[in-house]
């Protein structure tokens, strides 16, 4: 039997599995309580956080033979055939390469014709914003009247190319990108039952690599698991990856808040050797210098863990730690120099010379001191200046005119 990655293994299988999407599946499901499902649904939102999951869900749950319900069973001839993608009644087009006139008008020819089957006949379109303008014109007027047995679902990545004569004739659902928790609670699960083991640290890794898309973390996973086995370093991650580790970045961040250039030159010739991708490795400190502000502004520590949400517990207790060692305007103004260098390194002939040159200039900045600090400063000068002062009428020490 040939290998299924993990991406299509572990697709959810019913709506209570979705992650992060909540708002779109308590919607779907009451719709379908109250038998208020739209005929034409548009799912647009960032690659990999569920659109066509859950189109096929949707699917699912109109044509089971225990539905229209939001649980649908997973073991009838309908549910398992659109699982399967060989439903007769559920047509998936992708709308990349099925983008002309000519293919609007077959569907227009058939949707007159009632299902085979199941209750429903629907068309998933992905990628709809490729259609042709001609083509979203054919479709204009079946998709504002289509028959009772019809439902259509489009999803895209790119809904602003979409006209607005057709947005105006969907429900629109916008998904979002999956939160750190969520995903590292879903990651974990999923190792445990491939029986694999990765620390904290390592699904931190692959939580932000994947950008919030679920699918991109688990082609990762399948990455990693394929090149390390299934219990891997963090450093063998981060390689496999090929990603920046925390902790190089954080050793980085800790040689700029001591200034000690020595140190910071030995850290950045190190990772030149490496083959490190200095735009990478420019982005990792903008955001670790983020972690460090939000660690040193936010007082609360309910509040400051769900600000860090996307950190294991011991890379979170490192930033905070490491926060107390400056004052926020100075971690404000180091992250200045270094977001703003990122667009120079990204274009440089030299990215090591450049990243060694706006580092250094973060060593030399004069340290901030607070505002309340500085007042107190300006007081004690006008008092000492104040009592020096000669009492009033009282001749005042010239120098002689020469």
């Amino acid at each position: 039997m040939s290998y299924l990655v993990l991406a299509r293994k572990w697709r959810p299988q019913s709506f209570d599995v979705m992650t992060g999407q909540e708002h779109i599946v308590r919607t779907l499901a009451n719709a379908i309580a109250q038998g208020r499902v739209a005929h034409a649904y548009l799912f647009c939102g960032p690659r990999g956080v569920g659109k066509t999951t859950a189109a096929r869900l949707l699917a699912r749950a109109l044509n089971c033979e225990q539905g229209p319900t939001s649980s649908p069973c997973g073991v009838c001839a309908a549910c398992k055939e659109i699982a399967a993608g060989t439903s007769l009644d559920v047509a998936e087009i992708d709308g990349a390469s099925n983008n002309g006139v000519e293919d609007v008008r077959q569907i227009r020819e058939r949707v007159t014709y009632l299902p085979q089957r199941d209750r429903h006949k629907i068309y998933i379109i992905d990628e709809v914003h490729m259609l042709t303008t001609q083509a979203f014109n054919a479709l204009l007027k079946t998709l504002e009247e289509p028959p009772a047995h019809v439902k259509f679902i489009f999803a895209t990545t790119e809904p602003h190319k979409l006209p607005d004569t057709i947005l105006s004739r969907c429900q629109r659902h916008n998904f979002r990108r999956i939160p750190a928790a969520s995903m590292t609670k879903r990651l974990s699960e999923i190792l445990h039952a491939e029986g694999a083991t990765f620390s904290d640290r390592a699904i931190a890794l692959v939580v932000r690599q994947s950008d919030g898309g679920m699918r991109d973390a688990l082609s990762m996973l399948d990455m990693v698991l394929s090149a390390c086995g299934k219990t891997p370093t963090d450093d063998e991650v981060a390689e496999a990856l090929g990603a920046i580790d925390r902790n190089a970045a954080q050793n980085v961040c800790a040689a700029l808040l001591r200034r000690d250039a020595a140190s910071l030159l030995a850290q950045i010739d190190a990772l030149h050797c490496r083959g490190v991708d200095f735009k990478r490795l420019i982005e990792e400190l903008s955001l670790q210098f983020r972690h460090l502000l939000v660690a040193r502004s936010v007082s609360d520590p309910t509040a400051r863990k769900e600000a860090l949400s996307e950190l294991a517990d011991s890379e979170r207790e490192a930033i905070e730690a490491m926060s107390k060692e400056a004052e926020p305007a100075q971690l404000a103004r180091l992250f200045d120099i270094i977001h703003g260098a990122t667009w120079e390194i990204a274009r440089a002939a030299q990215p090591r010379l450049a990243v060694e040159v706006a580092l250094l200039k973060c060593i030399h900045l004069a340290p901030s001191q607070p505002i309340a600090a500085v007042i107190a400063r300006v007081d004690e000068l006008a008092q000492r200046l104040g009592s020096a002062l000669p009492p009033d009428g009282a001749p005042r020490a010239t120098r002689p005119f020469r």
